[in-house]
């Protein structure tokens, strides 16, 4: 969504890049190649964390991970995702940036960018899918790549840039659907809305792993690690302590689920879940019987070839966490 960093165009190397995600908890980090339309993993690794307090330093992947271009996401509290509706003239292919900035509440500190998912006819509004990051984290995310490979290519809000992962693993079979995403991670959830494969809204939350265990750790009186602990478990009942939490987050979901049910004259057939939170066994059950519609977990690596031996065994229960940054990748094949 965030505009591309770079004006180079060099689309034969297009067939290879990086995707990059920092996160709050990791950085991941894939490899992604595209031969005749297909796409297969190169490569997948689990890096530590960025500190965004400190002064950027280069970021060092492992040699198999390294090619020409790297596409990054990230999570902030800073960042800003949201649908707007303004007037655009016929002959205005898109909203000015200071427009944006005032659409979105924001100062000249953010770098913005938009997409047209619908334009309006008459006096009707046009709808627009619209980013916004501050300056400093993207010459801090830049910094990290001082010099050659990879340079970066583009740089999206991690809860925008897993739709591209999702449409390309389940985007066939939900394009005459009504469905909700919900990436949900450490610290922060963003929910997506889409109605026959196109965006339609989309919301961010300060929620996350973290929340459920404080939680937890409170009730129970026991510390964050054993709270994760019990977090893991299905043996143990801690359905009070979840939904006494979920319910704000699940509120908000649920107001924007019927929201866009009447909107767009279609019932949500189905919530999808990724991100690091939906590994949590309890999580999915609870939002499932609070929204009363199907939770379905699904991969970021469906329809994209891997052999086992590229995924470590230690990370192949995880492969939701990387969500984003398989989507940045394909995110950028798509705009190259």
């Amino acid at each position: 969504m965030i505009k591309t960093l770079t004006k180079k165009n060099h689309s034969k190397r297009m067939t290879d890049l990086v995707g990059v995600d920092f996160s709050t908890t990791a950085t991941k980090v894939v490899r992604i190649k595209l031969n005749k339309g297909e796409y297969s993993l190169a490569g997948l690794d689990l890096l530590p964390a960025v500190d965004f307090g400190e002064t950027a330093g280069r970021l060092e992947l492992p040699r198999n991970m390294t090619t020409y271009y790297g596409c990054l996401s990230y999570t902030s509290p800073a960042a800003v995702v949201r649908m707007v509706n303004t007037p655009m003239a016929a002959n205005e292919e898109m909203v000015s940036e200071s427009k944006l900035r005032e659409l979105l509440n924001v100062t000249q500190e953010y770098r913005v960018s938009a997409r047209l998912i619908k334009r309006g006819s008459g006096k009707q509004d046009s709808s627009l899918l619209v980013a916004a990051i501050p300056d400093d984290d993207a010459r801090f995310l830049v910094n990290m790549f001082p010099s050659g490979p990879p340079a970066p290519a583009s740089l999206e809000v991690s809860g925008l840039a897993f739709v591209s992962a999702f449409l390309n693993a389940r985007g066939a079979e939900c394009k005459d659907e009504t469905v909700c995403l919900l990436e949900a991670g450490e610290t922060i959830s963003h929910f997506v809305f889409l109605h026959k494969a196109e965006v339609v809204l989309v919301g961010k939350m300060p929620f996350g792993a973290q929340t459920l265990r404080k939680k937890l750790a409170a009730d129970l009186g026991v510390d964050d690690e054993l709270a994760a602990n019990i977090l893991s478990d299905r043996s143990i009942n801690i359905s009070s302590s979840l939904k006494s939490v979920l319910d704000p987050f699940v509120k908000q979901i649920s107001i924007s689920k019927d929201f866009i049910e009447r909107h767009q004259s279609s019932r949500i057939s189905k919530v999808y879940v990724s991100g690091g939170m939906s590994l949590l066994p309890s999580w999915s059950t609870e939002v499932e019987e609070m929204l009363n519609t199907d939770v379905v977990s699904w991969s970021p690596l469906e329809h994209i070839e891997f052999d086992s031996e590229t995924v470590p065994e230690d990370m192949q229960s995880q492969l939701t966490r990387f969500s984003a940054a398989i989507g940045a990748a394909i995110g950028g094949f798509e705009n190259s």
